[in-house]
């Protein structure tokens, strides 16, 4: 499947019509969009992914959901989404429009050309949203509403793999630092699309659902009350998240208006400072001022990360104490099954060797010999087989299952992770940041006491003013956060209850007959995913570690203990899957100590590896391509990464990203390239790259 045409009208800086073909063939499978900052390769991407998803694209990525949040909501984003210039003019309707080729059609629609055509308009007057979908005559495939996103997700590009084919390469390091559970799921949304297991997954939690309403249906009054408040509360819960984000959105957007004001009185100052009468420079002072304030907001997150590990720190001796009691009692357990097994065979094995045929034709075996010998025979092995009668002792047993042993387990291993020498360098760093940011605020205070102009010292008071406003609002969203982070805890909590009020439900005689045939798919459905995703992960792990290999330039070195191998494990109850890196050592490589290059570079490694896996080929769209990194890693992406990732590689860039040099040393792969021109506010497609396209 491959998208050959985009057209965008009048949608967000495309002013217009502006039809757009990408189509790609053979070894030619990349197609170059090239463009400033602000130009609209950022808008040209969510207008394709709006296209396909509407209102669902916030469950995609972080990003389209901001987007969506800074506006407010959802239907006040596709109102500004209108091109103003086109809005002055009288015009109230925009429209996205994408034509995909080589379509694997459901068995109930016939199409020859195997092309279908994807159309979202809105309305702004009315206010109203309408999805098409026809065939390449222009003919309406679906009518209701549901088949049409089915369809979608079914046969063309599934909501769950969307964020492995719409992605900004640079923010996508963000996902190295995801938690397992996080991690894990991302693993699982996207294998279960890709491989086609969503369609087992999906049947499994309808089974789930109807088991816990059968529940619900089997509880005493009380029991019952118990279960719908419960509900109730998650689902309030939830609202008061997507509240709470919403808050945040908003202000992140006020956030950056301010850091801009800001940044233009800093830079009249700057200009306008007394530089003769001082040797210290107010720009370079200011400069070095944002570098340290961006440390510490970094040592910041980092230091709320490493907070919630105190506790558990605190607790590392007792966590310990426990791992080596699990060890023992499993130790002990083990024994006792090996013992008892051993004795079995022995007891066995000396009644047939006295007491089964054949026997000596003489008969000179005596009952008080074969007691004798019996006797000795039993020593003799007991001896040989050590098998003593003694067991160690534990003064107690843990009742715990599977699950809780892994949670224990990687419990200690995160907090051998994060030692007591990085909780007192994080530390220590961030008390130095807060000194450096104090002398350059004393420093840059002696220069503008010196400025005299009336028009400075008021530019200065309004600089004041709006940076206790930025204060305000950066302290506003980390209360949201915590409020946040409460509420999602809530949930947790809320979700275990609302299991233990479920299993208090007894119910009658054919509810549990019920429940119980139930469980039984449940449980065959289970068996049936854990294995296809068994038989995947190794493949997976092996595609990891070769193209880490390819990119990785630390693994380039003769001597290279980096990173020797990637394992990859199924996470417990159905979780997901956790990928490890594994250094020639056997340990654990921390993907939170890479590099945000490096990060890129693993998670471009990961999803190259999962596209592999997947049942069929999707075009890529990557924004920012080359994001944050450096000239080593950019040579092996650009030669061994994005040629090999898909028949149809879209990317996004700036001139700095990919220069005509890096341009031109995979323009045998390239089908075509596009420049986004920005005239009077209005953007529009050119053919061809910066310095070379057409007028």
């Amino acid at each position: 499947m491959k998208i050959s045409k985009i057209v965008l009208d009048n949608f967000r800086q495309y002013y217009g019509n502006n039809p757009l073909d990408i189509e790609t063939d053979g070894s030619k499978n990349i197609v170059i969009v090239g463009g400033k900052n602000g130009y609209g390769k950022t808008n040209f991407l969510l207008s394709i992914v709006w296209c396909f998803y509407g209102e669902k694209i916030i469950q995609i990525d972080e990003n389209f959901k901001r987007e969506i949040q800074k506006e407010s909501n959802y239907q006040r984003f596709l109102k500004q989404s209108l091109n103003w210039d086109s809005k002055k003019e009288g015009n109230d309707s925009f429209y996205v429009e994408v034509e995909l080729k080589d379509i694997d059609f459901p068995e109930n629609l016939k199409s020859e050309d195997k092309v279908v055509i994807i159309r979202r308009e809105y309305l702004t007057e009315k206010m109203e949203e309408n999805l098409h979908i026809k065939d390449i005559n222009g003919n309406d495939l679906f009518f209701d509403y549901e088949d049409k996103i089915n369809f979608i997700n079914d046969y063309l590009i599934p909501l769950e793999a969307a964020k492995f084919v719409f992605f900004d390469a640079e923010k996508i390091a963000s996902w190295a630092e995801l938690s397992t559970k996080d991690e894990g799921s991302v693993l699982n949304d996207a294998l279960g699309k890709l491989l086609g297991l969503d369609i087992f997954e999906n049947l499994k939690d309808d089974l789930l659902t109807y088991v816990n309403n059968l529940k619900k249906e089997g509880a005493h009054t009380n029991v019952k009350e118990q279960i719908i408040n419960t509900e109730k509360a998650i689902e309030l819960n939830k609202d008061r998240i997507e509240e709470v984000e919403l808050k945040s959105a908003l202000n992140e957007n006020e956030i950056k208006t301010l850091k801009e004001k800001i940044k233009k009185y800093q830079v009249y100052l700057n200009q306008n400072s007394k530089k003769e009468t001082s040797t210290l420079s107010r720009e370079n002072i200011y400069n070095e001022l944002i570098i340290l304030l961006d440390k510490k907001v970094e040592l910041e997150r980092r230091f709320n990360e490493l907070n919630e590990l105190i506790p558990l720190a605190m607790l590392g001796g007792k966590i310990e104490e426990v791992i080596e009691h699990i060890e023992t009692q499993e130790k002990v357990q083990n024994s006792k099954e090996t013992s008892a097994d051993v004795k079995h065979k022995l007891e066995k094995f000396i009644e047939k060797l006295f007491n089964h045929p054949p026997e000596p034709l003489d008969g000179s075996m005596t009952f008080k010999n074969k007691v004798f010998y019996s006797d000795k025979a039993l020593g003799l092995l007991n001896e040989i087989f050590s098998i003593s009668e003694q067991t160690i002792e534990l003064p107690y047993e843990l009742d715990l299952s599977n699950s809780d042993k892994e949670l224990i387990f990687n419990t200690s291993g995160l907090i051998r992770q994060h030692s007591k020498e990085i909780f007192e360098t994080t530390i220590k760093d961030f008390n130095s940041v807060l000194v450096q940011i104090g002398e350059n605020e004393k420093q840059l205070k002696i220069i503008d006491s010196d400025l005299q102009d009336e028009t400075v010292l008021e530019m200065m008071t309004e600089k004041d003013e709006v940076e206790r406003q930025l204060e305000k609002l950066i302290g506003e969203n980390g209360a949201l956060d915590n409020h946040k982070e409460k509420m999602l805890k809530d949930n947790i909590r809320l979700n275990q209850q609302y299991s233990i009020f479920l299993q208090k439900s007894t119910g009658n005689k054919l509810i549990k007959d019920k429940i119980a045939t139930t469980k039984k798919y449940i449980d065959s459905l289970q068996i049936f995913i854990d294995g296809q995703k068994k038989d995947k992960k190794d493949s997976l792990a092996k595609n990891v570690i070769i193209e880490l290999k390819k990119l990785m330039h630390k693994l380039h070195t003769e001597k290279a203990q980096f990173i020797e191998d990637a394992k990859i494990d199924i996470l417990p109850d159905g979780k997901g899957l956790k990928v490890l890196l594994i250094d020639a050592d056997g340990k654990e490589v921390p993907k939170e100590s890479f590099s945000t290059g490096e990060k890129q570079i693993y998670i471009s490694c990961l999803i190259k590896a999962i596209l592999k896996e997947a049942i069929q080929d999707f075009p890529i769209f990557i924004d920012t391509p080359l994001g944050r990194l450096d000239h080593e890693h950019i040579e092996n992406i650009i030669k061994d990464y994005y040629p090999e990732l898909s028949s149809q590689v879209v990317l996004l860039s700036t001139n700095n990203e990919i220069t005509p040099r890096r341009y031109n040393s995979i323009v045998k792969q390239v089908a075509k390239s596009y420049l986004i021109i920005n005239e009077n506010r209005k953007s529009n497609f050119k053919k061809g790259y910066f310095q070379s396209y057409e007028n």
